[in-house]
């Protein structure tokens, strides 16, 4: 009998997972995203971020306000390829262990983003952090799902529900994902930009390992 529960739970999951309801969220006037509901986020006047459950992963969500001080220049298709580039190189050296993948340039409508995955090794499973970055209207937002890859089969669906749910306002063009500055010969020291996003993608997964580490510890008590 016990078999008969244990097989009927495991059938029942992607339905349970389906039946989660998700809301629409607007971030700003600019951007609006599906979330489960139960969320958290915390705001200031430097940052944004939320934080939310699915029923096989974890949603973070970050905007980050340019600084025109430190931000490099964004003018023409080429910086903002750059821009990109230099931000997954960013995340990447978050952890030296961390393998990226399936990176490629994506669109909403107009549009242009990077997608990509960060595959980390935590030494008690694989944990994969699916990003999709978005640069426009003067803010970097940063939308990431994150999973352990022995819940991949169910967390791909949630995944793909969150990041189809990204909208952005139509009244929003390509030359919206530029900065207002000349491109300057001269280049300005963005070190502390990179770094803070740096630090946003050690916070995250500091926090994940943690909440890992602490499941397997309460599973190891049982």
């Amino acid at each position: 009998m016990k078999k008969v529960i244990i097989l009927f739970a495991i059938y029942l999951i992607p339905f349970i997972s389906l039946a989660q309801t998700w809301d629409t969220f607007r971030i700003d006037s600019a951007v609006s995203v599906g979330l489960p509901k139960g969320f958290t986020k915390t705001e200031t006047r430097m940052q944004f971020s939320l934080v939310a459950r699915t029923s096989f992963g974890t949603i973070l969500i970050f905007k980050v306000p340019d600084n025109p001080q430190l931000l490099p220049d964004i003018e023409k298709d080429r910086h903002l390829n750059n821009f990109y580039d230099n931000y997954l190189k960013s995340v990447k050296q978050s952890s030296k262990s961390a393998i990226i993948t399936d990176e490629k340039d994506n669109l909403i409508g107009d549009l242009k983003i990077k997608d990509f995955t960060l595959k980390i090794d935590t030494g008690s499973g694989v944990l994969l952090r699916d990003f999709r970055v978005l640069h426009v209207n003067g803010a970097t937002y940063t939308f990431e799902f994150l999973y352990e890859n022995v819940h991949k089969e169910y967390a791909i669906p949630e995944r793909v529900k969150f990041f189809n749910s990204i909208e952005v306002n139509e009244t929003f063009s390509s030359s919206d994902q530029y900065t207002s500055q000349s491109p300057n010969t001269d280049s300005p020291d963005n070190t502390k930009y990179w770094i803070l996003l740096i630090m946003i993608g050690l916070l995250a997964i500091g926090l994940t390992i943690l909440r890992i580490m602490l499941r397997n510890a309460h599973r190891t008590d049982l």
